[in-house]
C-alpha cells in the first residue's frame, strides 16, 4: 500500500438530523428558519473538522428520502466513521432505521454541540420560541441515545462546544481510518511460524476476520531475489552507513556486503508482495543454513513508507508494531522483550536482536555497526555479520502488546520511561525503561497475571488513550497497566 493511502485525511460522514414538524417554522422572523438556524450549526461544525479530515456531508436529514441519500454517500466515499448530531428534537423513526438497517459495521461518534451561549431571555417573540426549539438538540441526542442500546449498537459519546471538542473527534476518527487501513494492509510471515515459541502464534483466519491477509513466503525465495540485487546498489548503502555510523569493530568485507544484500532482499520481497509488514523468522536455522546469516540493517524506505519489519515471525506484535507506526504518524517503533529488573536501579534492561528499525532523527547518534554476537561462533557462512547496533533513545514512550486469547485479540498497553545511556548489551537493540504509575514488581505481576508472551513495541510518545479507542473499535480486548 502506498503511503499516502497509510496517511491519508481520515473520511467522516456527517449525519445531521432535523426535524420534518419543525422545517417552516421562523418564517419571515430576523433570524431565519428552522432550516436556516441548524444550518448554522452544521457549518460551524463543518469549518472546525474539514481542516483535519474529509467530511461527507449529504445535506440535513429530515426524512427517509434524506436518510437514504445520506447512506448512499458515506458507501460510495467509504467513510471511516459517521458523525451523528441531532440540531433539535426530531421524530425518531428516521434515527431507528438508520441504526437498524444501515453502515452497521461503520463506528459511530454521538456528538452533542452544546451551546457556548443562548440568545434569548424569554420565548415570548416568534423568533426566540423557533430559536428555542432550534436550540433543543440536547432533546434529540438523549432520546436517539436509548434507540442505539436496543439496536445493540455502540458510539463514542462526545458532548461539548464544537471548537472544544473537534481535535478529539478527529482523533478518534484517525483510529477509525486506521481500522481501515489495517484491513486493507497485507502481512508477510517468512517463511512460517515460530515452531520454537508456541505462544507468539496467531489464528491467520481470526488475523483476516479484522484485518489483513496474511502471506507466506519461503527462504528460497529471499535468497534468489537477494542474489539478483546489484553490486552497486549494496555498495551505495554501504557508503551511506559507513559515513552515518561508527563501526565498533573490525568487520569482514564479505560479511558486511552479505548483510546488506540480504537485508535489501528483504526490502525487496515487501515490494514484490506490496507488503506493509514482513515478520521473518530469524532465529530458524534454516534460514542461517540457507543465506549464512540474520539480515542486519534496516532500509530507510521501510519506516519511511509507513511499513514495518518485524523479528521471529511474531504476527501479534508486528500488528502492535505496526499500528503504532500509522498511529504515531510513522514515527521509529521498535521491539523488544524484558531481559532482566534491576531492583538496585529500579529499573529493568530490554531489547531485541534481529530488524529493528534506527531510522527515525531520535536514533541519529544511538547506532554503531557491530557483530551479531549472538551467532558470531558459529559454522553458519557468514557468522559474524554486521547489523545495526541501537541503543533506543531516552524519553517517555509508550510499551504494548498483542496476542491472541479465547478467540480474541488482547492488546496490553503501558507507558514507560527509556533512560539515555550507552550501549550495553551486545547484539541487541537495547535500553534501560523505568514503570511510570506503578512499582516495576507490580506491573510485571500483572503483565504475568494478564499472560502476554515475552514480545513488546515501544514508540515515544503517549498513545493509551488512543489504544484504548482504538481496541474499543476493533474488538480487542483492552488492558492498561
Amino acid at each position: 500500500m502506498k503511503k499516502s493511502e497509510k496517511d491519508r485525511k481520515s473520511r467522516i460522514g456527517l449525519l445531521c438530523i432535523g426535524s420534518r414538524r419543525f422545517k417552516d417554522l421562523g418564517t419571515g422572523t430576523k433570524s431565519g428558519t428552522y432550516v436556516q438556524r441548524i444550518e448554522k450549526e452544521t457549518q460551524a461544525i463543518l469549518e472546525n473538522l474539514e481542516p483535519g479530515a474529509t467530511v461527507i456531508y449529504p445535506g440535513d436529514v429530515f426524512d427517509h428520502e434524506g436518510l437514504h441519500h445520506a447512506v448512499g454517500r458515506f458507501s460510495e466515499h467509504e467513510v471511516d466513521c459517521i458523525v451523528v448530531v441531532f440540531h433539535s428534537w426530531a421524530e425518531d423513526n428516521v434515527w431507528v432505521s438508520f441504526l437498524r438497517d444501515s453502515c452497521t459495521d461503520i463506528p459511530l461518534v454521538y456528538y452533542y454541540p452544546s451551546k457556548e451561549s443562548i440568545p434569548f431571555d424569554t420565548c415570548d417573540a416568534e423568533d426566540d420560541f423557533v430559536e428555542f426549539l432550534s436550540s433543543g438538540g440536547l432533546v434529540g441526542m438523549l432520546v436517539g441515545s436509548g434507540s442505539i442500546k436496543r439496536n445493540d449498537r455502540t458510539a463514542k459519546v462526545f458532548v461539548g462546544s464544537i471548537a472544544r471538542i473537534a481535535g478529539r473527534i478527529l482523533t478518534y476518527a484517525r483510529l477509525c481510518a486506521i481500522r481501515n487501513i489495517l484491513k486493507k494492509s497485507r502481512f508477510g510471515l517468512m517463511p512460517a511460524y515460530n515452531e520454537i515459541m508456541w505462544s507468539t502464534y496467531l489464528d491467520p483466519y481470526q488475523v483476516f476476520r479484522m484485518g489483513p491477509e496474511v502471506t507466506f513466503i519461503g527462504y528460497d525465495e529471499l535468497s534468489d531475489i537477494s542474489d539478483a540485487i546489484d553490486d552497486s546498489e549494496i555498495a551505495a548503502w554501504k557508503q551511506d552507513l559507513l559515513q552515518s555510523f561508527s563501526v565498533d569493530r573490525q568487520i569482514a568485507k564479505e560479511k558486511f556486503d552479505a548483510s546488506i544484500r540480504y537485508s535489501l532482499g528483504l526490502l525487496a520481497i515487501m515490494k514484490k508482495y506490496d507488503l506493509d509488514v514482513l515478520t521473518l523468522n530469524d532465529v530458524d536455522m534454516r534460514l542461517f543454513e540457507k543465506i549464512g546469516l540474520r539480515p542486519g540493517f534496516y532500509p530507510k524506505e521501510i519506516s519511511e513508507s509507513f511499513s514495518v519489519l518485524c523479528p521471529e515471525a511474531d504476527v501479534g506484535i508486528a500488528m502492535a508494531q505496526y499500528v503504532l507506526k500509522l498511529m504515531s504518524s510513522g514515527r521509529q517503533v521498535n521491539i523488544i522483550e524484558p531481559f532482566y529488573i534491576d531492583e538496585s536501579h529500579d529499573l529493568f534492561c530490554a531489547g531485541h536482536a534481529g530488524p529493528n528499525d534506527y531510522n527515525g532523527p531520535e536514533s541519529k547518534d544511538n547506532v554503531k555497526i557491530s557483530i551479531d554476537t549472538r551467532f558470531a561462533k558459529t559454522h553458519y557462512r557468514y557468522a559474524g555479520a554486521p547489523f545495526a547496533w541501537l541503543r533506543i533513545a531516552g524519553g517517555r514512550m509508550t510499551m504494548i502488546h498483542v496476542s491472541q486469547c479465547d478467540g480474541k485479540l488482547k492488546l496490553v498497553a503501558s507507558l514507560v520511561d527509556s533512560i539515555d545511556g550507552h550501549h550495553s548489551i551486545n547484539g541487541y537493540t537495547h535500553s534501560e525503561f523505568k514503570t511510570v504509575g506503578t512499582d516495576i514488581s507490580d506491573f510485571f505481576t500483572q503483565l504475568m497475571v494478564i499472560g502476554t508472551t515475552q514480545h513488546f513495541a515501544v514508540v515515544q510518545g503517549d498513545y493509551i488513550d488512543q489504544l484504548r479507542d482504538f481496541s474499543d473499535i476493533c474488538g480487542f480486548s483492552f488492558h492498561h497497566i
